[in-house]
């Protein structure tokens, strides 16, 4: 049994070389990050005879380690026999054989293999036999694990083991798992190489408040052909300081202001200067938020260049200051920065002016440029302009005459005796004409404000009223300003009638809308006033009629009712009134038709069977209301004589109105009060100074009349 065992072992000896012994070959193992390597057959003894490399790969980026965990080779002097020989990047790490801890040999022991590339080399090479003292022994061979490990290929300057080495980073290396990468200093550009670089400083631009610029390389010298470009950019309302570190050497030339080398500064591209040579610039105030320094070298030079600090600080604007005294800026502050604003405003009764724009209100902004965004305003006086005219009326200054400006006076008065202004709550016309020029640059008034004031016609006031002592049919001639309410009309023939305020006609309605008369109301209207004389009063302007208003009581078809015989004619325009044009009152109470009280009749009608050229008048008693009533029946008359009538006249006199009067006025003097009252509107009648006149009553029609004017009370 013994004997079979060695044949069979002395076979396997002599197969195993001619099946595995190769001179010089190689194995590759896969490029993986980590694998194992044994000798052939292990754990089994390794056969005579064989010798191969085995290349161990791992990803390019990566070292290799190899680490033997068993190891039992042939001992011999300087591993002449068998051994196991580790190569990398071109270089043997060591030659080994024996067995770990033993003394013999040169075995590897724990010891980690590191190669400088992603390669490692193990050859295993074994004799011709493995005897000692004639006894063959047997040996298992070994076992390694490697694994990629990280390189760093910063650290080392050239990649060895690749059969196309990398160039250097010429500027910065940076390492990271698996690989690295290059990157160049400030001012240069990395090339396509991806590992060198070339100086780049055409576009740098800087937007930090604050920082520091230097040329290439600074403090050592800076490369030639330089062109460089350095922009600092930094928020609107900002300005940059520049400041100058030593060393500061640019090439210079001693005849020539910078012919080689120079730095120039531009400050919102104005030239600040250009500079070279030994001596730094003093600190610059660019005054801008907007900086380029440009850098030029030519072929050759070696100086050191230059490095300045840059900082910002935020824009001031200089202090407003006003124009004038006026002016008030609100809360001046003792500095303004940029986006600061200031108010101004005016003196009590001042206006800003912006040339010569009058403006509402006024603010400033500090720009980013160090400026005002609008100038300073101006304050002018406040001017009212010209006062407004008054109708009827005028003004004078209590102030300098023709000064209209803040705190002017003036007082508006009315035309008297013809005009009087109206007043309320007891004030005098002199404080209600009282206006002043305001802060607000307008005329007012304390009590009312802007409104002005208004001249109501004065009544019943003539300047040259009719004598009491002077005695129509037995009447007398009217002088100028007698009767100056008197209005001559033309309608259906001559009539009357009196002027009420500045634009009001009283008259009777019969004269427009005679008593069986066919005609309605499309006859020509004509008015005259201001004249005692029908030639001259007819050569005065004809009043156009705007409106005529009938009592809705008038009935026309009925020839003996002159109930509501009263019309008022509202004038297009008002008229200007004087001494022969004035109009008269209406009456407050039932006094102006007491028995017996004298009143006057006027008017262009007929008289002595002729029309009257003038105007004539007659002095008239009111008649006792049933005198006039008895005398109606002795007549044997039909005519309604109502309450809203009177009569006047005495059937003993030959004093009369009669056709042509009517619509004229019987006018009393009120002693009380020093005015003329119209009482009553001549209505109708039985013939001519035959008798009794009668009257329509105009106490009880005064609140139709003045709701026609709309007028108050």
């Amino acid at each position: 049994m013994g004997r079979e065992e060695n044949a069979r072992r002395w076979l396997l000896y002599v197969l195993v070389p001619v099946l595995f012994y190769r001179v010089g070959g190689s194995v590759f193992t896969p490029r993986k990050l980590y694998g194992e390597v044994t000798s052939p057959l292990y754990p089994k003894p390794y056969p005579d005879n064989f010798e191969t490399t085995t290349v161990i790969t791992v990803p390019t980026g990566y070292r290799v380690k190899l680490v033997f965990r068993q190891f039992d080779l042939e001992p011999s002097e300087g591993c002449f026999y068998d051994y196991v020989k580790i190569s990398a990047d071109k270089k043997t790490l060591g030659r080994f054989c024996g067995q770990l801890g033993s003394p013999l040999g040169n075995p590897p022991g724990r010891k980690e293999f590191m190669s400088q590339g992603n390669k490692m080399l193990l050859t295993f090479h074994t004799d011709f036999s493995n005897e000692e003292n004639g006894t063959i022994m047997f040996y298992k061979g070994f076992l390694a694990y490697y694994q990629a490990v990280d390189l760093d290929e910063c650290a080392s300057q050239l990649n060895l083991v690749e059969e196309n080495p990398q160039p250097l980073c010429q500027h910065l290396c940076h390492n990271y798992v698996g690989g690295y990468f290059c990157s160049c200093r400030p001012g240069y550009e990395l090339q396509k190489d991806r590992h060198s670089c070339q100086a780049e400083c055409s576009s740098e631009l800087f937007t930090e408040p604050s920082g520091y610029i230097s040329s290439l390389e600074y403090p050592r010298p800076y490369p030639p052909d330089l062109r460089c470009n350095y922009s600092i950019r930094v928020e609107r309302g900002l300005t940059l300081q520049l400041k100058f570190l030593e060393p500061f050497e640019i090439d210079d030339h001693e005849q020539v202001h910078c012919p080689y080398d120079q730095l120039q500064i531009y400050a919102n591209k104005r030239n600040i200067g250009e500079f070279c040579g030994k001596q730094r610039p003093e600190p610059i105030d660019t005054s801008s938020n907007s900086v380029d320094l440009l850098f030029f070298t030519d072929e050759s030079g070696d100086s050191q260049g230059w490095k300045l600090h840059y900082t910002s600080k935020i824009i001031k604007c200089p202090q407003p200051k006003t124009l004038d005294s006026f002016t008030i800026i609100q809360d001046l502050q003792p500095q303004y920065e940029f986006r600061d604003y200031f108010i101004a405003t005016c003196k009590q009764g001042y206006q800003l002016m912006e040339g010569k724009q009058a403006l509402l209100s006024f603010t400033a902004v500090c720009q980013d440029d160090g400026t005002w965004h609008r100038a300073m305003p101006r304050c002018k006086i406040r001017d009212c302009g010209q006062p407004r005219s008054l109708p009827n009326g005028a003004f004078n200054y209590t102030t300098t005459t023709g000064v209209n400006t803040y705190q002017a006076r003036i007082q508006y008065y009315c035309h008297e005796p013809y005009y009087k202004m109206q007043t309320r709550d007891g004030r005098s016309q002199s404080e209600r004409g009282r206006y002043i020029c305001t802060a607000q640059g307008m005329w007012k008034n304390e009590l009312a404000g802007e409104k002005m004031p208004r001249c109501l016609p004065v009544c019943g006031k003539p300047v040259n009223p009719v004598e009491q002592k002077q005695r129509i049919v037995g009447g007398q001639k009217a002088k100028l300003g007698n009767f100056p309410w008197q209005a001559f009309t033309n309608i259906h023939g001559r009539g009357g009638g009196a002027l009420l305020g500045d634009r009001w006609i009283l008259t009777a309605a019969h004269t427009l809308y005679p008593k069986e008369y066919e005609a309605q109301g499309n006859a020509t209207v004509d008015v005259f006033l201001g004249h005692v004389s029908v030639e001259e009063i007819t050569k005065l302007a004809n009043h156009p009629v705007r409106r005529v208003s009938i009592h809705p009581d008038y009935r026309q078809e009925e020839s003996h009712n002159f109930e509501g015989d009263i019309a008022l004619l509202e004038l297009e325009n008002s008229v200007t009134l004087g001494p022969n044009l004035l109009p008269i009152c209406l009456p407050d109470n039932e006094t102006f038709y007491d028995q017996g009280l004298m009143g006057y009749v006027s008017g262009f009608g007929i008289t002595e069977e002729r029309l009257s050229h003038n105007l004539r008048f007659v002095r008239l008693p009111v008649a006792k209301r049933e005198d006039c009533e008895s005398w109606l029946r002795k007549k044997n008359r039909k005519d309604v004589f109502s309450e809203n009538m009177f009569c006047s006249g005495d059937p003993t006199l030959k004093q009369d109105a009669c056709q042509g009067d009517s619509g004229g006025v019987f006018a009393v003097r009120d002693e009380k009060n020093d005015r003329w009252v119209a009482t009553g509107v001549i209505s109708w009648g039985i013939g001519c100074s035959r008798g009794y006149g009668f009257y329509t009553k105009l106490l009880n029609y005064v609140d139709w009349i003045k709701k026609e004017m709309e007028e108050e009370d």
